[in-house]
């Protein structure tokens, strides 16, 4: 079933009657399953940016984050002949829907997730990635381990399927680059997507040795594996990924905090300073604020920049034309650029702790965990 999430019905009818008159983007995502946070979070924002957008209407279809279902809901976008595809969310539904939309030729726009495939312009010439890749926040974490704390034994626990492997990519470079200084992965677990199985991928990083665990997964299994290694003795630290869900994350944890970083791709949906942060939250009228529903915020804005400064009529065509002349774009304290052969927005990235009453704060160094 579609779902027109928080679009007015006035402007649903209206696209109705006058469907040429109006850009429609088709967003498939998690609306129910274990994974229906990230989804509702990041259409919530995007919803918050475009109520204020009468030419652009919003449709979005659950997937339930399989790509099965994905597929499906692509497939019926494509038929309707949609503008552009936006804001999916995860890497093993965006890569059933990729191949689709460069098929049709069609804007494959801001995904929530930071694999590679997302931005090569070359394979996927109308794919547009907004945040920054998992190999730049796989990068950082390693770095951060070696240099904060002396870490070089790293324990990799990850999802099984494009997701894990895409964050494991990462994980993999960035240790290649430090292995001279004697930096390795000592150990791998795996889990199966949308469920909790985690005690066999557990196990096998304990056993490895590992003195640090990378995390590449959704928030209730990492939650599920880190409190199994708590309560076996192993303290960490545990590393997440920004798809993790960190308001999951942080309620599914909740005092049990201490040594849990997650790495960011936006600023701190609460600092006011950042001023594009400001007018987030105004739109969200202060309520449901975190870091999926300002990556979602932000992802819509981006678009909308875009489809300002497209010829017209707005195509996928015009679109990408438009993308690719934003060589610097200012979002409000969240400068980004695209090119011709760059299609990857922005390179913001940092490193979050779970404070004490569940909020998150910036931080410089593992050390402050």
């Amino acid at each position: 079933m579609t779902l027109n999430h928080l679009i007015p019905f006035t402007a649903i009818l209206a696209s109705s009657l006058f469907a040429n008159d109006k850009i429609v983007l088709g967003q498939s995502c998690a609306l129910s399953g274990p994974t229906k946070d990230l989804g509702v979070e990041m259409n919530q924002g995007a919803s918050a940016y475009f109520k204020g957008v009468t030419e652009i209407q919003l449709n979005v279809k659950d997937d339930k984050y399989e790509p099965a279902i994905c597929e499906a809901n692509t497939k019926a976008f494509l038929a309707d002949k949609v503008t552009a595809l936006f804001g999916y969310v995860g890497t093993p539904t965006s890569k059933v829907a990729v191949p689709l939309a460069m098929e049709a030729k069609t804007i494959f726009f801001g995904a929530f997730t930071g694999a590679g495939f997302l931005s090569d312009q070359k394979a996927n010439p109308f794919a547009f990635s907004l945040r920054a890749s998992y190999d730049a926040e796989t990068q950082n974490m390693v770095e951060h381990l070696v240099n904060d704390l002396g870490v070089k034994e790293i324990g990799l626990f990850i999802q099984d399927d494009a997701f894990g492997e895409a964050g494991k990519s990462g994980v993999e470079k960035a240790v290649a680059k430090l292995a001279s200084q004697g930096v390795k992965i000592v150990a791998e677990g795996k889990y199966a997507r949308n469920t909790l199985a985690i005690k066999e991928g557990a196990d096998k990083i304990s056993a490895g040795g590992a003195k640090a665990v990378i995390m590449i997964g959704a928030y209730m299994p990492c939650a599920a594996a880190i409190k199994y290694w708590k309560k076996s003795g192993f303290q960490g630290p545990f590393l997440n990924v920004s798809f993790v869900g960190s308001a999951g994350l942080a309620e599914s944890i909740k005092s049990d905090a201490k040594n849990v970083a997650i790495s960011q791709v936006v600023p701190l949906p609460w600092d006011k300073s950042v001023a594009v942060v400001a007018e987030y939250q105004k739109a969200m009228g202060g309520k449901d604020l975190g870091f999926g529903t300002l990556e979602g915020y932000i992802a819509a804005k981006t678009i909308h920049l875009a489809i300002q400064k497209s010829a017209k009529p707005v195509t996928s065509e015009t679109l990408k034309a438009a993308l690719e002349g934003m060589s610097s774009f200012d979002l409000g304290g969240l400068v980004g650029s695209f090119g011709a052969t760059d299609h990857r927005g922005l390179k913001f990235t940092n490193l979050t702790k779970i404070n004490a009453d569940g909020s998150f704060s910036v931080i410089k160094s593992l050390k402050d965990l």
